[in-house]
């Protein structure tokens, strides 16, 4: 692995807990480019936010991605300047569609403070391959619009498919990114995005669950093989029903079709830590 501080998970992200609740919204896009985007529910539908030129002319072809592999199909929306663009995503019965996206706050004071200390944040994204990747920055810029980063460790790698990823600080997401040149990443305040797209965001509109999700029948019962949770929705970022220890039995109402689930009276539990059944 290059020197640069980064994790690359295949199911847990080692950040502070707000960041992971972030990174379960995130997407991979692809499109005229590969980028990555943020999911957000509007009125019993699932949309993508992301840079315009990710999406491309037209927007023939796109899919989303999201960290647990999978996949949907989606269509351009929409886009409203500033190379932002809205993406409608066809993800019921394949992936939760979330809502914590926060109410609009200014950045002013929290930004202003981040460039003139040089303090450090975080850039995440999904992996074409699945998880989530962390690269670590330094803010160094700000205007009303844009804040500006550098990589503490620079790496062409961690160059490719940037355009889209969440921008942290303190665990808050404060930007997205948009280009990069010369080594300096430019992101659109966070702020100034929620200003933008408000209208068609107009409040917080809740979640769509997973629960249409496709299942295979299987019936059983499987046995723990180690310590893991009981989660609401299959996926590793959602809410823990209940904990399990090794040696406890579950009984089956089947398994998420394509995804690595089994599906119990509780809620969802990752095949692999299981036995059986």
């Amino acid at each position: 692995m290059r020197p640069i501080l980064r994790a690359v998970l295949a199911g847990l992200l080692l950040t502070p807990a707000a960041d992971a609740s972030w990174a379960a919204e995130g997407v991979l896009v692809s499109g005229a480019t590969q980028g990555q985007g943020m999911l957000r529910a509007r009125s019993g539908e699932c949309f993508a936010i992301t840079p315009q030129h990710v999406v491309g002319l037209g927007g023939v072809g796109l899919t989303v991605t999201n960290a647990e592999r999978a996949r949907a199909p989606a269509q351009h929306l929409t886009d409203y300047g500033d190379d932002i663009a809205v993406i409608r995503v066809d993800a019921a019965g394949r992936m939760t569609c979330g809502s914590s996206w926060r109410r609009s706050e200014p950045l002013d004071e929290r930004l202003e403070e981040a460039v003139r200390l040089g303090r450090q944040g975080t850039l995440l994204r999904v992996r074409p391959t699945g998880g989530i990747e962390s690269y670590a920055v330094r803010f160094s810029a700000l205007d009303s619009r844009h804040v500006e980063v550098t990589m503490l460790t620079p790496s062409g790698e961690a160059f490719e498919g940037i355009s889209g990823s969440r921008l942290m600080l303190d665990g808050r997401p404060v930007g997205m990114v948009l280009t990069t040149f010369q080594g300096t990443i430019r992101a659109y305040r966070q702020d100034a995005l929620n200003r933008r797209i408000q209208d068609f965001f107009p409040g917080d509109e809740g979640r769509i669950p997973s629960s249409d999700l496709p299942l295979e029948a299987r019936h059983g019962r499987v046995v723990i093989t180690t310590p893991t949770v009981v989660h609401e929705t299959p996926t590793p970022f959602s809410r823990t029903v209940r904990r399990l220890s090794v040696g406890q039995r579950i009984e089956l109402r089947g398994k998420v079709k394509g995804r690595p689930w089994w599906q119990t009276h509780d809620g969802y539990v990752r095949v692999g830590h299981t036995s059986g059944p």
